[in-house]
């Protein structure tokens, strides 16, 4: 007598069905998690001239640092870490940990403000000419209730100002700015007109 699990047909469809609906998860999964950050590149692409994510860069000693991002602006090097903490941070500039507090969990991080020192001296050893503003950057899911030390933004404060009300290319360089662009995204291993590869997600 023939019985329905002896049906190869049946395992099968049984075997695609599950694997339909692993992939559905991982991808709903992947999008909850990668949503910020996308949102997140989004607003700095538009706010900048031009912009690396995601770099590793020579430090200046022998070895290498990594770079969450680097944003050129009106001749500006803006050197940012992103952080996407949600609910109550508590830091201070002297504290070697900060505290993150949501409904969910309570964890520490390193206070950024001192891993951003060394970003800094190893992005101003290969641009000295620029103007380099370093930068924590939060996003909307964090608030400061006891404040927030110099160099710490919310995202939308940070790109408010540097707002445009319409970008529609990308914007031109003098030869002399095109050329330290060029040498820190040659240093950061992005070949030419490659920058939009490095942003993506």
């Amino acid at each position: 007598m023939h019985r329905w699990f002896d049906d190869s047909w049946f395992w099968l469809l049984a075997v695609l069905t599950a694997v339909v609906i692993v992939g559905l998860g991982a991808l709903f999964i992947w999008l909850r998690l990668t949503t910020m950050r996308r949102s997140t590149l989004s607003a700095l692409r538009n706010i900048s001239d031009r912009l690396l994510h995601n770099v590793v860069l020579p430090d200046g000693v022998g070895g290498h640092i990594g770079i969450d991002a680097l944003l050129l602006r009106d001749g500006r090097l803006y050197v940012l870490i992103l952080r996407d903490a949600e609910g109550a941070i508590f830091g201070a500039e002297k504290m070697d940990q900060w505290t993150a507090i949501s409904r969910h969990r309570r964890f520490n991080f390193r206070n950024p403000l001192h891993l951003i020192q060394d970003q800094i001296l190893a992005v101003r050893a290969l641009v000295p000419e620029l103007a380099i503003v370093p930068r924590i950057i939060f996003t909307r899911h964090a608030r400061f209730p006891k404040g927030r030390p110099e160099g710490v933004e919310l995202l939308e404060e940070f790109a408010k100002p540097l707002r445009r009300l319409k970008k529609t290319t990308v914007p031109e360089l003098d030869a002399q700015l095109e050329i330290i662009w060029a040498n820190l995204r040659e240093a950061a291993g992005v070949p030419r007109g490659k920058e939009t590869l490095a942003l993506q997600p």
